[in-house]
């Protein structure tokens, strides 16, 4: 008996689970639709068929010992089964259980009767077991793929994943507008050879204006942008006293540019001397100010310092970054701003 029911197990893979292209005798068959007529061999699901299945297991144990029940059972059974999942139609034949029966029923022994009918029960009972589970794995892979696919398109690279909207399907009509309007201009130019070259010298012309729009807005960004103008060679030279003379010199000749720009130097280079700052050309202003807020050099005087220097910075920015034009107010108080700082002017 065992032998048996490890065959029919082999035998219920080849028919539920390997649809074949034609059905002999123990196979099965997966159509492409169900059929037209509904009768009691169809089943919607295979849970359905599992509990069909599992009542004709039940009702053959219970006749195992009944020759007359048996034939009973035996000519309820359809000839095959129909049932319909996700995957298609299939058509499974019962043939293999109703032999069993039918051996069952000409036997003479009445221990031989039930050990045929026993296997018969454990054919179609292990056959139920086998598309219950197949439903089980069906219904787990159809919600494991919705919540796969929920997951995936859940990601920030699908977050801009969407049906267009109006406003895009407006642009659409837009640009497509656009584009006949100008496959009907060209059209037109192209009939005309002197409309062609009126619209070729039109081009012409733009690109000219662009390229020289374009140079000059970098030009003037170039001169906004205008780094201060302190080579080493001349930085690490000219003392703080001799920074003072120059900024002196351009305020006389009219230059208060020139005299803020060099006033701020004589600051740098008179706390670099003092040892509060580290000469290194490399810093912006903004980074000096920063330099002498953290620093522990200063005790009593240390406020008025940071103030002082913060001041001269503004108007460092103002008038040689933000190229204002600098007035000899400006240039009186960075030197203001640099007594403040400790400078001794005479």
């Amino acid at each position: 008996m065992p032998i048996r029911v490890s065959r029919a197990l082999h035998l219920l893979v080849i028919l539920f689970l390997v649809p074949a292209v034609c059905r002999p005798a123990g196979t099965a068959q997966q159509d492409s639709s169900p059929p037209a007529a509904a009768g009691s061999n169809l089943y919607a699901d295979a849970s359905a068929f599992a509990a069909e299945l599992q009542q004709i297991g039940n009702a053959i144990e219970k006749v195992k010992a009944d020759p007359s029940g048996i034939a009973a059972v035996r000519k309820k059974l359809p000839g095959h089964w129909e049932v319909t999942t996700s995957e298609g139609h299939y058509s499974l034949t019962s043939e293999p259980v109703r032999a069993l029966l039918h051996e069952a029923e000409n036997e003479k022994k009445p221990e031989s009767i039930a050990a045929k009918a026993t296997e018969a029960s454990a054919w179609v009972l292990d056959l139920a077991n086998q598309v219950t589970a197949y439903a089980g794995a069906q219904s787990q892979k159809g919600g494991s793929a919705r919540s796969s696919l929920e997951k995936i398109l859940s990601r920030r690279e699908f977050g801009s994943v969407h049906a267009p909207t109006k406003w895009d399907l407006l642009r659409q009509r837009v640009n497509r507008w656009i584009e006949n309007l100008f496959i009907r201009l060209f059209s037109q130019i192209g009939r005309h050879p002197m409309g062609a070259s009126v619209l070729l010298w039109l081009m012409v012309i733009a690109v000219v204006v662009w390229l020289a729009m374009t140079l000059f807005r970098y030009w003037t960004k170039r001169a906004v942008l205008e780094e201060l103008q302190a080579p080493e060679s001349v930085t690490f030279t000219r003392t703080w006293q001799e920074w003072i003379q120059v900024a002196r010199e351009a305020a006389t000749r009219g230059d208060f540019r020139e005299a803020v720009h060099s006033a701020y130097w004589a600051g740098i280079c008179y706390l670099e001397d003092g040892g509060v700052v580290r000469k290194d050309r490399a810093r912006t202003p903004r980074e000096y100010v920063r330099l002498v807020s953290t620093s522990t050099q200063f005790v009593d005087s240390g406020r008025r310092i940071r103030e002082a220097l913060s001041a001269l910075t503004v108007v460092l920015e103002q008038v040689w970054y933000g190229r204002r034009a600098a007035s000899q107010q400006d240039f009186a108080n960075a030197m203001q701003n640099i007594e403040a700082l400790g400078c001794q002017l005479q």
